[in-house]
């Protein structure tokens, strides 16, 4: 069956969000996602999205659409089918960029999954055994409102919370999780992300000040590129080191793993250019016997639907940071992966990703086309 692209369109938009989301490296007040929709000779279409933050991709939205005419126009006419071909295509003229990539990936992926009227799931070999559940996210913020956010999440029943850290004095982040564990207690599941903030000395200081919190893994204490401190950080803390920032390849997985720099890896979608890498990075990850944990950006349930699917294929995938969508003020999905009372995620059997935007909310937005 012909299955050559014709036609890619790419939209920008943004999502305010129900409140500003803060992170060591700044705030964010909307999710500035790029909409990727890849249609080919047999009248079949894929949709994908990102959602780059220009702190940790070094890209914008308007980069990622400007970037995503260029990729747009090397792949007319090319088969979609060829997903191995169209990732070289890609990397080939944007060696960096992983987040517009990741859009067309992820679109290409939901084209293919269709063509053979499958699941994405499915179409990776996952199956609907593994039982998942999102965490839900606490802003970095004054002690008593990182408390009190706490508090509410527990009370509406997610299972696990992932608390932002990074103050540039990590003494105060030892105080904010003591005040957390306090408040929630014991046996309450609990991880830290620092988002690179803390330097050496306070990496090691906080860790160690934590030991008896419970805290089940830590990501990105600190910058990234400084493989010989976060070897020495691994080494020292008490609560498990999870790559995040270090790991946008399947290279920088094995690189990081090999040298003893991280015992856990965050697989993200927009980090790794999609599912085809983030595939491999999976691969890596269980070779070398360590657990992974999925996450996201600010994607849409579309893009959290494909990642559930994506993590559907991987038994050693066992932290899910699906909480993205939750954060926006609306929903512009139809169909995608469902939240249920105990914050358990499930997605459909419809073919390829099983969501798409609603029509009248893309509309809204300008539109560029490439064929």
């Amino acid at each position: 069956m012909n299955c050559n692209i014709t036609k890619v369109e790419i939209i920008p938009l943004q999502i305010e969000l129900n409140e500003p989301f803060i992170i060591s490296i700044g705030p964010m007040t909307h999710a500035k996602i790029t909409v990727v929709k890849v249609y080919a000779d047999n009248g079949i279409f894929g949709t994908g999205e990102c959602c780059p933050y220009r702190t940790i991709h070094t890209e914008s939205q308007e980069g990622s659409v400007a970037s995503g005419q260029h990729l747009a126009k090397a792949l007319i006419g090319k088969d979609a089918t060829h997903i191995m071909r169209i990732n070289k295509i890609m990397k080939d003229i944007m060696p960096e960029h992983a987040s517009i990539k990741a859009a067309f990936d992820m679109a290409i992926h939901d084209l293919n999954a269709k063509l053979v009227e499958q699941p994405l799931y499915r179409y990776l070999n996952g199956d609907r055994s593994k039982k998942i559940y999102t965490d839900m996210t606490i802003s970095l913020m004054d002690l008593d409102k990182m408390v009190a956010k706490s508090l509410e999440y527990k009370k509406a029943g997610f299972p696990v919370q992932k608390i932002k850290l990074g103050d540039s004095n990590s003494a105060n982040d030892v105080e904010r999780v003591t005040a957390i564990r306090k408040a929630v207690g014991d046996g309450y599941p609990l991880c830290l992300d620092a988002n690179q903030g803390w330097d050496y000395e306070g990496a090691v200081s906080a860790l160690t000040a934590m030991a008896s919190l419970d805290i089940s893994h830590c990501e990105a204490p600190i910058y990234s590129g400084n493989h010989e401190e976060l070897k020495a950080i691994k080494e020292l803390s008490p609560i498990p080191i999870m790559g995040d920032e270090s790991v946008f390849s399947p290279e920088d997985a094995y690189n990081m793993l090999h040298k003893g720099c991280i015992e856990q890896v965050n697989i993200k979608l927009g980090k790794s250019s999609g599912i085809h890498q983030a595939m491999k990075i999976a691969a890596v990850a269980e070779s070398a016997g360590v657990e992974c944990q999925v996450g996201c950006f600010s994607e849409t349930r579309l893009g959290i639907s494909a990642l559930v699917h994506y993590s559907m294929a991987w038994d050693h995938i066992i932290h899910h940071d699906l909480d993205s969508p939750l954060m926006q003020s609306e929903d512009p999905i139809i169909g995608g992966l469902t939240y249920h009372d105990d914050w358990s995620v499930t997605v459909s059997d419809a073919p390829g990703i099983g969501a798409e935007y609603d029509p009248s909310f893309l509309n809204k937005w300008d539109k560029i086309e490439i064929a």
